[in-house]
């Protein structure tokens, strides 16, 4: 069965900056799959699948934390950076063996109840054979419903993990707004009869992930699928997970209703760039067909004129 890997045939971590290797893998996997000759027709198929992304519903409603902060979101920019696709399992799930229908053996079913999954370790993530990606960067408010992002480049075969990257600098619709910033978000905090109108932004700098060196989280979870033709890859990401671990009362109040910021070197802004850098935060899957009429980042413009 001809396949593809981010580097060689070996189950290695994809090296630090390589877009342009794995372009080349994508590549070189599709036309070899082209010519195979040992039957399977499905193996290193060319593919170009439809990307959005959009918040989880949860994040869109007031949400309560784990410090039990209820907390209502008014804005979300993300920059986002190219998103890639690997068959490897993500570090919050064991291994399944590679196949179509993405069943897991016993063996490996007793290991996921032996070790609990919240216990994975960063370093058993191996990100295995190199699915696809979407190259393009852009930003986004995750507040205004689903966006449509670039297309993705892809080979058939079977998908499991993801890596998601902060765009750096930020592109597109919102750059301006994050002002330099990978994400901003601002909102309401209100835990009994304290009330906190915060704004919380990270740099780059703030969520390099220590093996990459790059603004990126690795493992993410893509719903185990076969990729085997057109479709969309659609991109949850969920604000919860970021502001989680934030404990708001240390933030000054709001002397005129203007969002505060978290301070630099705080205790809460450390608990969001913990967050921002969970790979529980970022979600993706697959579905056949065409995607829905999802808002383009270019009515970023028309939205702010609303909003005025």
């Amino acid at each position: 069965m001809t396949s593809i890997t981010a580097q060689d045939s070996s189950r290695r971590r994809a090296a630090p900056g390589a877009a342009g290797l794995l372009a080349a893998a994508l590549a070189a996997g599709a036309l070899a799959g082209c010519g195979a000759g040992d039957g399977d027709t499905t193996s290193g198929k060319r593919l170009t699948l439809a990307t959005q992304v959009t918040a989880d519903a949860a994040s869109v409603a007031p949400f309560t934390t784990a410090l039990g902060w209820t907390v209502t979101l008014s804005r979300a920019h993300l920059s986002v950076g190219p998103l890639y696709y690997f068959e490897g399992a993500p570090l919050t799930a064991g291994r399944a063996a590679p196949g179509r229908g993405g069943a897991r053996p016993l063996l490996d079913r007793l290991a996921r109840w032996a070790v609990p999954e919240a216990h994975a370790h960063p370093g058993h993530y191996q990100s295995g054979e190199a699915r696809g990606q979407m190259a393009e960067p852009t930003s986004v408010d995750l507040l205004q419903g689903t966006t449509a992002l670039a297309d993705a480049d892809a080979v058939s075969g079977v998908v499991r993990s993801a890596r998601f990257t902060f765009g750096a600098p930020p592109a597109g619709p919102f750059a301006a707004a994050l002002g330099g910033h990978v994400v901003a978000v601002e909102g309401r905090a209100e835990k009994g009869d304290v009330a906190r109108v915060f704004r919380a932004r990270a740099l780059a700098a703030d969520v390099v992930d220590a093996a990459t060196g790059e603004p990126s989280v690795e493992g993410c979870a893509f719903e185990e699928t076969f990729l085997d033709g057109p479709g969309v890859v659609t991109l949850v990401v969920k604000p919860s997970v970021w502001l989680d671990q934030v404990d708001f009362e240390e933030l000054a109040a709001s002397e005129d209703g203007a969002p505060v910021d978290l301070e630099p070197e705080s205790q809460a802004l450390r608990g969001f760039t913990r967050g921002l850098k969970k790979g529980t935060a970022y979600a993706l899957s697959f579905a056949p067909g065409s995607p829905a009429q999802p808002a383009r980042p270019d009515d970023s413009e028309r939205w702010e004129a609303e909003q005025r």
